[in-house]
């Protein structure tokens, strides 16, 4: 609460504000970081390589020769585990700069809050190399589907 006498009220103000102020810095120095940071990981075997962004957002994806004659959906699953694993990490990374950045502050912990929340770590054997998926069935068209484009675009 301020204090009844204008004078030290005024000094509660001033002192709110410069630390509204601080804080404020602090998140644009996060938010700058975040901006910048990203994780490359490589698979065990090597085959592959994934960069993702502060965001989690896949932006590099590197296939070595190793990948030649490689079951397409063995190299499926191992750009898909080297992806989540890149994640994980980043999810690790970020919660490590907004504790460097901000500390313990409610909106810094609702950001790692939101990043443990998207990118949670790999399940074992979770798209591990050679297991299979069940392909997902093809759409069925209703039984009210009667323009005949049999799944496809309508512009060939």
């Amino acid at each position: 609460m301020l204090n009844q006498d204008p004078g030290e009220a005024g000094e509660q103000f001033e002192r709110l504000a410069e630390e509204l102020q601080r804080k404020a810095q602090r998140y644009t120095s996060l938010r700058q970081r975040l901006d910048s940071a990203g994780v490359t990981e490589r698979s065990p075997g090597g085959e592959v390589a994934v960069t993702v962004d502060g965001n989690g957002v896949l932006t590099g994806l590197d296939l070595s020769e190793r990948t030649r004659g490689m079951d397409p959906s063995a190299v499926s699953a191992t750009i898909m585990a080297s992806l989540r694993q890149a994640q994980a990490r980043l999810r690790e990374q970020v919660s490590e700069l907004v504790q460097e950045t901000v500390g313990d502050d409610p909106a810094g912990n609702n950001i790692v809050a939101q990043y443990a929340e998207r990118f949670p770590d790999p399940v074992d054997g979770e798209d591990a190399p050679g297991q299979q998926r069940s392909p997902a069935s093809p759409p069925r068209p209703s039984d009210r589907d009667d323009d005949d484009f049999g799944g496809g675009p309508i512009l060939r």
